[in-house]
């Protein structure tokens, strides 16, 4: 960018004041100028990062949305291999986080589905805290709980339990409780870890697998490539196959169809055998029962980048299982509901 004074002087001869002045408001002009360019391009600059990380924010929470992860962390900071949690830092008394500023944000779902993202986490001073280990869990007012507590994920109330035993109930609706002594209340904290003091002192923090919940070991986080931090998971609703048809389920995870990993899990609706209503199963779908019209193999599934699509078939049960002291026994599709969980290979 060049600039031209109007006036110029020749050596040895007068300089008229009215041209030394217009110069002097030409160069002054031009320093007004450019602070503006100056300040335009801050602004800018300024737009740019609000912008960015509202957009970040937003694409945290809608992935939360769409995948439904409850109890968990959905999206965090991870270490430079790309998929192991890094959230908690520690220096002697202080518990800190790694969140926002050169981290990015946090977004925490708790057992009833309920979400929030955090720019920042305060800091926690342990002075005063006794021996022994602790949960962190992070409350959706951004608050930080440390208990000296277990964490029991199981369809029904445990047992053998103590004050502030943390129980998530893995049947749906999902919900946390927490034990007060005397029955069991609701709870909404999301754990992210877990912290070890002697002496005072922190001797050892450990983060918590994000994104994780009971019905299939495959939907750990994932990441695509170095700090992505997105989660690739779908899990429908509930829904029946009980008539013959095609039931399709679309996401937005624009995975290639050669690395899809889908399940299909199933669960009692009515008591039937030595099922009960609630109990989680796999039965696959497969189908055998005698020389009967109906019994062809009953599942197909389809994949393509943003749907699955499943084929059920002619048969009305779902497979004849060898249980044991039981024999063989034929479920009826009628006692079942099921829901497919999606998640990509990356390997």
């Amino acid at each position: 960018m060049s600039f031209n004074i109007p006036n110029t002087f020749t050596a040895g001869t007068k300089a008229r004041a009215d041209k030394v002045n217009e110069n002097f408001t030409s160069i002054q002009d031009e320093i007004n100028k450019q602070t503006e360019n100056i300040n335009a391009v801050k602004e800018d600059l300024d737009y740019v990062k609000k912008e960015i990380l509202d957009d970040f924010i937003a694409e945290a929470e809608i992935i939360t949305k769409t995948n439904k992860s409850k109890f968990c962390i959905n999206y965090a900071n991870v270490a430079d291999d790309g998929k192991t949690p890094d959230i908690l830092s520690f220096d002697e008394s202080i518990l800190s986080f790694k969140v926002g500023g050169t981290y990015p944000v946090l977004t925490a779902t708790n057992a009833y589905g309920d979400s929030e993202t955090f720019e920042y986490i305060d800091n926690v001073d342990i002075t005063g805290y006794a021996d022994g280990n602790y949960n962190i869990f992070l409350t959706l007012e951004g608050n930080i709980e440390l208990l000296n507590t277990k964490i029991i994920k199981s369809p029904k109330a445990p047992v053998n339990i103590v004050i502030d035993d943390v129980w998530l109930m893995t049947l749906e609706p999902w919900a946390g409780y927490k034990f007060n002594g005397l029955s069991w209340v609701e709870f909404e904290d999301i754990p992210l870890g877990s912290l070890t003091v002697l002496n005072g002192k922190i001797t050892e923090v450990s983060n918590y697998t994000f994104n994780t919940q009971y019905l299939d070991a495959d939907c750990n986080f994932i990441t695509r490539k170095g700090r992505e931090n997105l989660s690739r998971r779908f899990e429908s609703e509930w829904f029946n196959m009980t008539p013959k048809g095609v039931y399709t389920f679309e996401h937005n995870l624009n995975i290639d169809p050669l690395h899809y990993r889908a399940r299909i899990v199933s669960r009692i609706t009515s008591n039937y055998s030595e099922f009960v209503i609630g109990d989680i199963i796999e039965t696959v779908y497969s189908n055998f029962a005698g020389n009967q019209q109906d019994t062809e193999v009953g599942l197909v599934l389809k994949f393509t980048k943003n749907a699955v699509t499943i084929g059920a078939g002619n048969s009305s049960f779902h497979c004849g299982n060898d249980l044991g002291v039981y024999g063989y026994n034929y479920m009826p599709r009628t006692s079942v509901e099921h829901k497919i969980i999606i998640t990509e290979d990356i390997n």
